[in-house]
């Protein structure tokens, strides 16, 4: 649908049609750029979730010889450490979330002032109408809401499903497998 869409955008306005779809490079690349930062935050983070559950483990295992040397102090702060850099990760997931989608929306927009500061320049100088111009905005929102869909859909792009957390697998065939059984 969105290839059909792109070529009647490409049709009436050849140029529009360029500067509108540069969205698209330009949204990719900072689609992967977060992928691959979110990924090494989730390991950075089941890492540190794990070093503080053992040792949770080791010093409720160890608590006798804690207590005989007293090191109840020493064990408090390892814990804190612990439990403060989980909470360094978590924030820093979470800065890096709202900044990628800040430079998202920000491409997105800066694209559209492009392409309406173009398309006035095009509409003056008399090389498309303002019912070509309309009819391209209009398609220009179909193409962005068509694209957007793509990657999250696991029919369409599996190999992004494939790449998530082995926890979340689980889940996806559950949900794969009942609208299968339902389906047929």
């Amino acid at each position: 649908m969105a290839l059909v869409v792109g070529t009647f955008m490409v049709r009436l306005a050849p140029g529009l049609a360029l500067l509108a779809l540069l969205e698209l490079p330009l949204g990719i690349t900072t689609h992967r750029i977060q992928t691959a930062r979110k990924q090494s935050l989730q390991q950075s983070m089941l890492e540190a979730s794990a070093r503080t559950a053992s040792g949770v483990q080791e010093s409720v295992a160890a608590i006798e010889t804690i207590r005989i040397f007293s090191a109840e102090e020493e064990e408090e702060k390892q814990h804190s450490w612990n439990l403060a850099k989980e909470l360094r990760l978590k924030e820093q997931i979470e800065l890096e979330l709202a900044f990628f989608t800040l430079v998202h929306r920000m491409l997105q927009l800066a694209i559209r002032v492009l392409v309406l500061f173009r398309s006035h320049q095009l509409l003056r100088d008399g090389y498309i109408t303002p019912g070509v111009l309309v009819t391209f905005l209009l398609y220009q929102d179909r193409v962005g809401s068509h694209v957007q869909v793509i990657p999250w859909n696991p029919h369409v792009f599996p190999s992004i499903h494939a790449s998530l957390h082995p926890s979340v697998t689980p889940f996806l065939l559950l949900r794969c497998c009942s609208t299968a059984s339902i389906n047929s």
